[in-house]
């Protein structure tokens, strides 16, 4: 990675055409940024106003000096040279390049790790700036663009973000919110402090890497620095995630051909996770390594959605099946379909969302949530026309569908809230977060296939009264059951049914909300490669960084869930004329297809079976040592490739 970087320097510094400032000004737009040198510090100014200050620094036998380039309107690039003038090393150094925004914060980010401090949420991931009084400090790799904090205070919004050296050399970021002014800091060496936040709610000691200079030595420090006028809902965040998608080059990552992408996906569904239990016939939700061999999970197994994705499956199946007259897929599809159809459904109209409850194998409290249920009712309604086009008529699965979305017509609350959550008797257990967005998607589904307008009007007040709610937090929440969290999971049907909506009333309001959705998102997702050993996992098998979105802020690691938005962000694309969509898509989709097992190559001397892929990737200190990966063979990537190519009509723009 050490030549993508060094790319970068070279096309900065000679590709564009930059002026060093210091005491001068330079015009921009209408108005004017100019640096002056106050009391020590270079002062940012726009015309009168004053947004903030780089900090200088002072040090006993250290030299210091500063450089400020004009990249683009509105962005600097930040270069401070740190030289040893003294006669012996000086040890233990922590340096710092710290930009102050002097503006009262009114929201505060350090993308994919706090947004606005986290008070949403009952997890224990680190909330808040400060713990026990010491302003918290994140390793870069926490990061989707290296070191990033972002602060909004009355009229300027302020992104700051940090550049690895010649060595790759590791540093970290805090964001330090204080009532008059936020200070964005960029720490080398790499630090976590007090604590680091290493799993699910847990914490190990904090650390510092050590760093020393001997005489005469020199060590560079770089940020970027963007600045915007502030927007209503948080809009301001696309000025400096646009900047740094453009200004960070791009690595090229292999991906298959869709077909055999499709050919493996299918095969790992009919190999590895076919299974017959009781009454069940479905799929299992993925294999786990034992004894040097692989097993599916023997617990919590059978899912209609969400992470076990039985119902799409199964109409990927039905899907191969007209495209290559494969009988075994169009029987197994069926099958399964047909078990989670005929038992799981509820006289209430909901359906058992696990099927191990149903056989007895799962004994706690069962909860119908909104993401397995939105699912199951839009799958259902897909089954129903596939089965069809199959020559298998099914109208129970319609049936069960409209079940579920004539439950929820009724259960709607009058702001338009979905729930999150259910008793197996319709009892509604909570309505946090976004997560009921997930039932918006099947209503609009319902709508298509009936022509019934109730369904259409319940979407219409969900989706305003969830994009309400996220414009006014700046963030999305709970997508997933077994956390309570901010996160970008529950992000995905905000675009989605927006884009559903625009194809439904052709009102373009919709399009601007799937963008505002979507830039949102991408506060989650990896604009660099994060430099590894090539004795690291990601290292020996290849895996790269970009494209890959964090999970949550209870979930620092990265997965592929972002390739579920790659047909979506084409087809914003296409309806805005934003080629970013389409860039980002096609980042996401290359992202979500490595390590794909061909079932030949030994993943930690082990043969992954053909088309399988573990979840998490642990770009920074989650679970141990960054770098590495786990043997989890979840489903649900599969599926989700298998989704994203029978949503492309045309293979070739996923290339």
């Amino acid at each position: 990675m050490k030549n993508a970087w060094t790319t970068k320097r070279n096309f900065i510094l000679l590709g564009l055409i930059v002026s060093v400032l210091f005491f001068q000004s330079c015009t921009v737009g209408h108005g004017k940024y100019k640096w002056v040198k106050e009391s020590g510090n270079q002062v940012l100014y726009y015309g009168a106003d004053r947004i903030g200050l780089l900090k200088s620094a002072n040090e006993a036998d250290l030299k210091i000096s500063d450089q400020i380039s004009e990249v683009s309107d509105g962005l600097f690039r930040v270069v401070r040279t740190v030289r040893n003038a003294g006669s012996e090393e000086i040890k233990d150094l922590r340096l710092t390049l710290d930009f102050v925004h002097v503006s009262p914060p009114s929201w505060v980010m350090i993308p994919s790790v706090s947004y606005n401090g986290n008070e949403w949420g009952r997890g224990l991931e680190p909330k808040g700036f400060q713990k026990d009084g010491t302003w918290w400090s994140f390793s870069y790799t926490r990061t989707p663009i290296p070191g990033v904090t972002y602060s909004e205070g009355d009229q300027w919004a302020v992104a700051w973000w940090g550049e690895l050296d010649e060595q790759n050399r590791p540093f970290s970021c805090s964001l330090m919110p204080e009532e008059a002014e936020v200070t964005h800091s960029l720490i080398w060496p790499e630090e976590e402090m007090p604590l680091s936040y290493s799993n699910r709610d847990e914490y190990v000691p904090g650390f510092k890497r050590d760093l020393a200079l001997n005489p005469g030595e020199t060590i560079t420090l770089t940020a970027m620095l963007s600045v915007t006028q502030v927007l209503p809902d948080h809009t301001a965040i696309q000025t400096f995630l646009d900047q740094a998608w453009n200004q960070i080059p791009h690595p090229e990552i292999p991906v298959r051909e869709p077909a055999e992408i499709w050919d493996l996906a299918v095969r790992f569904i009919k190999e590895s996770l076919w299974a017959e239990e009781d009454i069940f016939k479905g799929f299992s939700i993925g294999l786990w390594l034992r004894d040097g061999g692989w097993i599916q999970r023997p617990g919590w197994k059978y899912e209609i959605g969400w992470a076990g994705q039985n119902a799409s499956m199964a109409n990927s199946l039905l899907e191969n099946y007209l495209r290559s007259g494969d009988q075994e897929s169009l029987q197994m599809g069926l099958a399964c379909l047909d078990s989670w159809a005929n038992h799981a459904s509820l006289p209430n109209g909901l359906i058992r969302t696990h099927f191990d409850y149903i056989i007895g194998i799962e004994k706690g409290e069962e909860v119908l949530d909104a993401c397995n249920l939105g699912d199951a009712a839009y799958d259902l309604l897909t089954a129903w026309e596939l089965a069809g086009k199959c020559g298998m008529e099914r109208d129970n699965y319609k049936t069960v569908a409209l079940g579920i979305c004539d439950f929820m017509l009724n259960d709607q609350q009058p702001s338009g809230q979905y729930g999150k959550g259910w008793s197996k008797d319709g009892t509604c257990l909570y309505r946090d977060g976004t997560i009921g967005a997930f039932v918006i998607p099947a209503m609009l589904s319902a709508y298509r296939v009936t022509g019934d307008n109730a369904y259409l009007a319940s979407a219409k007040r969900a989706y305003d009264f969830y994009y309400e709610d996220f414009t006014s937090n700046g963030y999305t929440s709970a997508g997933a059951l077994d956390t309570w969290c901010i996160d970008k999971e529950s992000s995905l049907p905000m675009l989605r049914s927006a884009l559903m909506l625009y194809d439904l009333t052709s009102d373009k309001t919709y399009l601007d909300k799937a963008e505002k959705s979507s830039w949102y998102i991408t506060t989650w997702m990896w604009h660099y490669s994060v430099p590894f050993a090539d004795s690291t996992d990601f290292g020996r098998y290849g895996y790269d960084t970009f494209g890959g979105t964090s999970v949550s802020t209870q979930h620092h690691h990265l997965d592929a869930f972002a390739l579920m938005m790659a047909a979506d962000w084409l087809k914003l694309s296409e309806l805005t004329g934003n080629p970013v969509w389409k860039e980002r898509a096609l980042a996401a989709w290359a992202n979500g297809n490595q390590c794909v097992a061909d079932g030949k190559t030994e993943y930690h001397n082990v043969i992954r079976p053909a088309g399988s892929q573990t979840e998490a990737y642990y770009q920074t200190y989650w679970c141990g040592t960054p770098g590495y990966f786990a043997d989890w063979l979840v489903c649900w990537m599969s599926a989700f490739r298998l989704e994203v190519l029978r949503a492309t009509e045309d293979w070739n723009a996923l290339k």
